[in-house]
């Protein structure tokens, strides 16, 4: 199969919507915003196809990411994230997978207002691996 996103061949991961033909190479995946959930069921999705914050605010102009205190996006994007609690504490998708990766389950929460529930479910449909450790 073909990658649509570099147009190699090899791509072994195919989005999970019903009637999409779109295959892809796993490490292709984030540059073609592609969502991949690493939770049971382990299914991808396209560009097209991927899961969406469903929270409507747009950050205030000069808005920092939580993180890396660098501005974000001056909306939602792929690359950039709200906290679906507060929804207050933006941060870029990179900055929270790396967060995600140092903390793991059991510590992972929002940088703002420390909620972990909702935030922790909203970054596993969103495709941020977070280990169980």
């Amino acid at each position: 199969q073909h990658c649509y996103v570099c147009g190699q061949r090899g791509a072994t991961v195919m989005c999970c919507k019903e009637d999409c033909d779109r295959w892809f190479h796993l490490p292709c995946a984030r540059e073609g915003g592609c969502v991949t959930h690493y939770i049971p069921h382990y299914s991808s999705y396209c560009h097209q196809h991927r899961p969406e914050q469903d929270v409507q605010v747009t950050p205030e102009p000069g808005t920092q990411c939580l993180i890396c205190m660098e501005l974000v996006d001056d909306r939602k994007t792929f690359r950039t994230m709200v906290c679906p609690a507060c929804k207050r504490a933006w941060f870029h998708r990179d900055c929270i997978q790396g967060q995600a990766m140092c903390a793991g389950i059991l510590c992972l929460r929002c940088p703002l207002c420390r909620d972990i529930r909702e935030f922790l479910s909203q970054m596993f449909i969103l495709g941020i691996r977070v280990p169980f450790r």
